[in-house]
């Protein structure tokens, strides 16, 4: 497996219009973050991991040229806000699970416009409840995440996604305030984890002091961050994360040889 971050920034993206933070008006390009997005290659297969609204933009830059399936975390705008680009793929199944697809197609049983829309796009374009399944010997499967925002009156069903060969195991879980699956995440070589802000305040998410507790607990042989927030700036995200020499920062553009 070969692992990229498509995109590694929070909600709004850095640079954001209009904020002067230090992230915001930085020089430095790992400050320059898309919606977070990962690309999960395993042989010659393409595994798309959340499609937000940059995801045209990412998909040209790394010169993406086939998608074989697209999987969902869960369905807040800048996770799915570029299904649109799914209307000129050919033979990608679509993937999420049940409560994901109800609330992000909309309609009975999460049969809406926005199926209907792909659908009549590409004709070779299937869209499934996600089960496990296996990839060219990789197995995957979910893991339940609690996502509550405290001005929501209901958590958003969210998900993460477990990659499994006979050598290597990671976990992509991007937007969380609490792993509710946690004996599912054992054994893991990698965990990729949120951080949106430095803690957790209310938004959803652990933040990046959240997820070291989360490492702490879980044991990955490795952590690192994405779905970071604009105002935590890269080469200060590093400079805190020194003291903690198995987590690292994720940035846009970051390539990791899973074996």
């Amino acid at each position: 497996m070969k692992i990229t971050f498509l995109g590694s920034g929070g909600v709004t993206g850095t640079p954001v219009w209009n904020c002067n933070c230090p992230a915001c008006v930085s020089d430095n390009p790992k400050n320059k973050r898309f919606r977070s997005s990962l690309l999960v290659k395993i042989n010659d297969k393409n595994v798309i991991i959340d499609f937000g609204p940059d995801f045209s933009h990412q998909l040209l830059r790394n010169n993406v040229r086939k998608i074989d399936y697209a999987f969902l975390t869960h369905a807040h705008t800048d996770h799915c806000a570029g299904y649109d680009q799914f209307g000129s793929a050919e033979n990608c199944v679509i993937m999420m699970p049940k409560d994901v697809a109800t609330e992000f197609f909309g309609g009975k049983d999460g049969k809406g416009t926005i199926k209907d829309y792909l659908l009549a796009r590409s004709s070779s374009l299937k869209i499934e409840d996600f089960a496990p399944l296996i990839i060219d010997g990789v197995k995957i499967d979910t893991v339940k995440l609690q996502h509550q925002k405290d001005f929501a009156p209901n958590p958003t069903p969210c998900y993460g996604y477990i990659f499994r060969s006979p050598n290597f195991a990671f976990a992509y879980c991007s937007d969380y305030n609490k792993i509710l699956e946690p004996e599912k995440l054992k054994g893991l070589d990698l965990l990729i984890s949120d951080g949106s802000g430095w803690e957790n305040r209310g938004t959803g998410h652990v933040g990046v002091k959240g997820s070291i507790e989360v490492f702490n607990e879980i044991k990955p042989k490795k952590m690192i961050i994405t779905h970071i927030s604009h105002k935590v700036e890269h080469d200060e995200l590093c400079e805190f994360l020194k003291d903690y020499p198995n987590i690292s920062a994720a940035y846009d553009g970051l390539v990791l040889d899973c074996v």
